[in-house]
């Protein structure tokens, strides 16, 4: 631990009260909070010319090249497919970024976290808190995609701030875990990115539920990340042939579990893993 660290006495509740705790000290550190979003999106754009707006143009970039591999060279008759494949990708990218960084979070804010105290859980918090606003920003591309089909609005469309709330929050949870972990053992992060690459291919960013065999089909949809990318679907295409209620309560039920249980084990543990950076 550095010659600057500053130490402080945080007692632990139990662990039935941790995520309360947790939510209390965001909650006074709220303005920190926005502000290390705020510095994210701008460290993140810096020196672009566009700006905050290729949050919207690298989205709609691929959207137009998917269309014209898929549909205009490859001739498929499904117009629908480069938007699903996008929506696919958005959501899988935010949720396996944002596990990604919040896994690194302690050991990539060491020298921060040697100078100066405020609650540690604001750095994960920061981190989904992006991820949560840049897909929100990036989903934005899906409107003229409606436009031009001419995609009337349903009312599955609260699926798509669910599913989005519910992967980030799943993603958070997961990367809360990690992050102790990952100060002693720095392999973890490795471990978890192969992990995700491996997830990447089992969630049907590149194909739809309708293409798995009907017997395999719930084995499938216990993936919560599959899950999230058809919920983000069906709520944009209003089709919510292939997935059901149980499913989805599974996995929201899942993702705020996972939340529960990483914001346990990272107040529990990082005061005593910060001490090996």
């Amino acid at each position: 631990m550095g010659k600057g660290q500053v130490l402080e006495i945080r007692p632990v509740p139990p662990w039935y009260k941790i995520p309360s705790f947790m939510i209390r000290n965001l909650r006074q550190h709220r303005s920190l909070l926005k502000n290390m979003i705020s510095r994210d999106f701008k460290v993140n754009y810096h020196n672009h010319i566009l700006g905050y707006f290729w949050s919207l143009l690298e989205p709609l970039a691929l959207t137009a090249i998917f269309y014209l591999v898929f549909v205009i060279l490859r001739g498929d008759a499904d117009t629908m497919l480069p938007l699903k494949i996008m929506i696919g990708i958005l959501i899988f990218n935010s949720i396996s970024r944002t596990i990604s960084r919040c896994t690194s979070s302690l050991v990539s804010n060491s020298s921060l976290i040697q100078q100066v105290y405020f609650p540690r859980e604001i750095f994960p918090t920061t981190i989904a808190g992006f991820g949560l606003v840049s897909l929100i920003l990036s989903m934005l591309v899906v409107v003229p995609y409606m436009i031009v089909e001419q995609l009337p609005l349903t009312k599955t469309i609260w699926l798509l701030p669910l599913a989005m709330v519910s992967g980030i929050a799943m993603a958070q949870g997961i990367g809360m875990a990690a992050a102790p972990i990952h100060v002693r053992i720095r392999d973890t992060k490795q471990v978890i990115d192969l992990g995700l690459r491996a997830a990447f291919f089992l969630s049907g960013v590149f194909f739809g539920a309708e293409h798995i065999p009907p017997e395999h089909l719930d084995i499938f949809l216990t993936n919560p990340i599959a899950v999230f990318i058809e919920m983000g679907r069906a709520a944009i295409l209003g089709d919510m042939s292939l997935l059901t209620w149980s499913q989805i309560a599974r996995a929201v039920s899942f993702s705020f579990l996972m939340f529960i249980v990483g914001s346990i084990i990272f107040i529990k543990y990082e005061r005593k893993a910060v001490k090996y950076l």
